[in-house]
């Protein structure tokens, strides 16, 4: 039996530097956003976090994408 994956739903995950702890740490914050088309070029999702990042007050750390797929047994 092969097991096959299907993509179901796609989020692009912003990773925020929103500054510095008391210890010199980097602190971070996320934002999220969901019901990304799972069709979409994980170019095309990075090209629009670079968008979003050049209206945000802090730098973008990281850009993520997470999708989640249904198993199917076939």
């Amino acid at each position: 039996m092969a097991v096959n994956g299907v993509k179901v739903s796609s989020n692009l995950v912003l990773r925020v530097r929103t500054g510095v702890d008391q210890n010199g740490n980097d602190t971070f914050d996320t934002t999220t956003l969901r019901k990304i088309k799972t069709s979409s070029s994980d170019q095309d999702l990075f090209d629009v976090a670079q968008s979003i990042g050049t209206l945000l007050k802090n730098p973008i750390d990281a850009v993520l994408r997470q999708d989640v797929n249904e198993l199917v047994n076939q």
